[in-house]
């Protein structure tokens, strides 16, 4: 792997692209119209800042990494790509466009991945057919240039070697691949992700808890544990005789119905979507979207640092 590629410039597109140049990887970028590459080429160096601020162990200097990055409006241009990932808008139709486009152009020996959850990678993937054997699924976590976790599927014609390949270049880059076995909406951490808001969002609205112990009932309990070890590791801990009880006695009484949920869908509504508009389930008053963003990735960062142990890799 020398020589990658990203298709789309947008917030998962650009963290993908930065982290590939940063560990010193040439990396050309895709996007529709120059206006969105250089929002994202705006966005390099205060990442490079806040890496090196933070006091990740850098193997470019910023002009090394921006180096790295090429940007392009024309799709054909990945002839020379060892590996190309598609993090382009959740439109099923422009993915399977963008994917046949690749089926024709790129070498033999290119791998194609697509960073959606949201679709079926048999889907993605109908078109393609001389390269059918070298297309699989790496789902990256926001903001993908800091959260380590990489969901990896193989489709149904997908070689065995493709699959350890990716796997062992993202272990080399200090990401943390995983290894989904079938093919399900979601995967597996955004289904985890879904049911735990779910109960989360019913206590609130069942008048059980208020939004503000919530957040710490998660944060400084669950969260706090599993900043350290997984589930099942936790459940280890605690003893599985004492989980099989808990799971016996509750798994009646959580909330497992479908059901709307007014507290998200009234914000929704008065557009009070979060923190790109400053309000949401809380407010966000005195900085701008970029600038919390910021102030997240950097605590994410600092996380990241203490708990896994990133060194710089041999090229």
């Amino acid at each position: 792997m020398k020589n990658l590629g990203v298709l789309g410039s947008g917030t998962m597109g650009f963290g993908i692209a930065f982290y590939f140049a940063i560990h010193d990887y040439q990396t050309l970028v895709y996007d529709v119209n120059d206006e969105a590459l250089n929002k994202a080429k705006e966005k390099y160096d205060v990442y490079y800042d806040l890496f090196l601020q933070q006091g990740y162990p850098l193997l470019v200097t910023k002009e090394q990494g921006r180096a790295n990055l090429t940007w392009t409006t024309d799709v054909t241009a990945f002839t020379e790509s060892d590996l190309i990932i598609e993090s382009v808008v959740e439109v099923l139709p422009i993915k399977q466009q963008l994917f046949q486009a690749l089926d024709g152009i790129v070498k033999e020996e290119a791998i194609l991945a697509s960073n959606t959850s949201s679709f079926t990678l048999s889907s993605i993937m109908q078109d393609v057919e001389r390269m059918k054997n070298r297309v699989l699924l790496t789902h990256f976590f926001n903001p993908a240039q800091i959260v380590p976790l990489v969901e990896l599927l193989s489709g149904e014609h997908t070689a065995p070697e493709v699959m350890t390949k990716v796997h062992a270049f993202f272990e080399k880059i200090n990401k943390t691949p995983v290894t989904i076995k079938k093919e399900l909406p979601g995967l597996v951490a955004n289904r985890i992700q879904t049911a735990l808001a779910r109960e989360a969002l019913a206590l609130v609205e069942d008048g059980v808890i208020s939004m503000d112990d919530l957040e710490k009932v998660l944060f400084d309990g669950p969260g706090f544990r599993y900043a350290t070890s997984g589930l099942l590791k936790i459940m280890d801990f605690g003893g599985l005789d004492v989980w099989d009880k808990v799971l016996t006695n509750l798994q009646g009484e959580i909330e497992s119905s479908v059901r709307p949920f007014p507290m998200i869908k009234e914000r929704v509504a008065k557009e009070k979507y979060g923190i790109k508009t400053g309000e949401g389930f809380f407010t966000y008053p005195g900085g701008s979207f970029d600038e919390l963003v910021l102030v997240r990735d950097g605590e994410l960062l600092q996380h990241l640092l203490h708990t896994h142990h990133v060194q710089k890799e041999e090229k």
